[in-house]
């Protein structure tokens, strides 16, 4: 019955067919420019979580600032004239930036303990190593031993100073309770341009100061801007290092254009309709679902170069039977064993589900709509352009059709 079916809806309707998934390609393909990427730590946690619900509440109670860190290494030692002076520097270049709100370091520490004026007149106005009549032996000591900025901006060995860049609170999204799905997602969009635009800016200060020694930075804003670049770009390493190889391997399987066009036909199909229904949904992608193109990619060909292997092994068999024969015999057998496979492959990822862990939940429902996806333009796609392709290269008695046999 579904065999019957499937031959009289899509194996007799073929260009009827191919208009209808060139109508979802650009239907899908037009939602694709909402496909988003997110590294927030909202993608990273268990809605309800409760270690994120106790965090929310400290924020909300205390308040909080987003802030960056520099490790300060000079290449001197900490207290010389020229390594405060290059603090000093480093530390006004990095306040003149428009979006930095203050910046704390090692030359803020107020001393207590570094001069002999009585305790009354150190509270009032109280010392720091910056300070021209200060002892900045003694004041390193006593930042060195002290046990609430050990550790914290200074390292034990004294090596190593930290700075504390507070970030100036953004502009928040006004009544956000009564802003559509598509004005807070811009907002998000433009909070993440100004956040990777900071970080350049910060980098290139510290790229600034490289010679009067090693200075790294840290940060939950800069780890977010590295993971949103690291998603981006394993996005295109791997999905053009994975066509390239499909590719390669087509060529290297079948030595025929035909059926390098074919397979990869239905690959982009795949992809791109996947990607606009991720936009559709407002499905983000994070750093560890961002694969799924890549195995999108080896999956749909691994299911084409079944179908294509077959086609032509039944096309040898039976010379005398016409192509919608071949196809519809192809179609046929080929149909449960890769339903099959793909089953088996969607509970797989199904099981992901139950990690607790969101985004390899994510990562388990997006390959599971993949597969589905992959599937189904396998069994309809690659059977109209076969219909398509054949019977055109038939018809004119192109040579490349006597290679169909190889």
């Amino acid at each position: 019955m579904m065999a019957h079916l499937y031959q009289s809806i899509i194996l007799k309707n073929p260009k009827l067919v191919f208009v209808f998934l060139i109508f979802s390609i650009l239907f899908f393909g037009y939602y694709s420019k909402d496909f988003r990427l997110d590294a927030s730590s909202e993608t990273l946690l268990i809605d309800g979580d409760p270690d994120l619900v106790y965090l929310n509440e400290v924020n909300e109670r205390y308040g909080s600032k987003e802030f960056l860190i520099l490790t300060y290494t000079p290449n001197e030692g900490m207290v010389t004239d020229t390594s405060i002076n290059n603090l000093l520097s480093l530390k006004y270049k990095i306040q003149s930036l428009n979006w930095v709100h203050s910046v704390i370091t090692l030359l803020d520490v107020p001393l207590l303990n570094s001069t002999d004026i009585p305790l009354q007149e150190r509270l009032q106005s109280f010392k720091t190593l910056k300070d021209e009549d200060i002892d900045k032996e003694r004041g390193f000591k006593e930042i060195l031993n002290s046990p609430v900025f050990r550790n914290f901006v200074i390292s034990e060995d004294g090596k190593t100073s930290g700075i504390i860049i507070n970030i100036k609170e953004k502009e928040l999204l006004k009544d956000i309770n009564n802003k559509s799905k598509k004005e807070i997602e811009s907002y998000r969009d433009k909070i993440k341009k100004q956040n990777h635009q900071n970080i350049l800016e910060i980098r290139q200060v510290i790229k600034s100061y490289g010679d009067v020694g090693k200075i790294y930075l840290g940060g939950i804003p800069m780890i977010a801007d590295d993971m949103m670049t690291f998603i981006k770009s394993d996005i295109v390493v791997f999905g053009l290092g994975v066509l390239i190889f499909i590719v390669a391997t087509l060529w290297f399987v079948f030595r025929n254009l035909l059926w390098i066009i074919v397979p990869i036909s239905s690959c982009l199909f795949s992809v791109i309709i996947m990607m606009g229904l991720l936009g559709l949904l407002g499905w983000k992608v994070t750093v560890i679902s961002s694969n799924f193109i890549a195995l999108m990619l080896i999956l749909t060909m691994a299911m084409n170069i079944h179908m294509s292997t077959r086609f032509l092994q039944l096309k040898k068999s039976y010379p005398s039977k016409n192509i919608s024969k071949i196809i519809y015999l192809t179609t046929s057998k080929m149909f449960w064993p890769i339903l099959y496979t793909v089953l088996t492959t969607i509970f797989a990822f199904l099981s992901l589900i139950f990690s607790e862990i969101k985004p390899v939940i994510d990562f388990g429902w997006m390959m599971t709509f993949g597969l589905i996806t992959s599937f189904i333009i396998t069994f309809t796609l690659l059977p109209t352009l076969l219909m398509y392709f054949v019977l055109t290269l038939l018809k004119h008695n192109h040579p490349v059709f006597e290679k169909l046999h190889q």
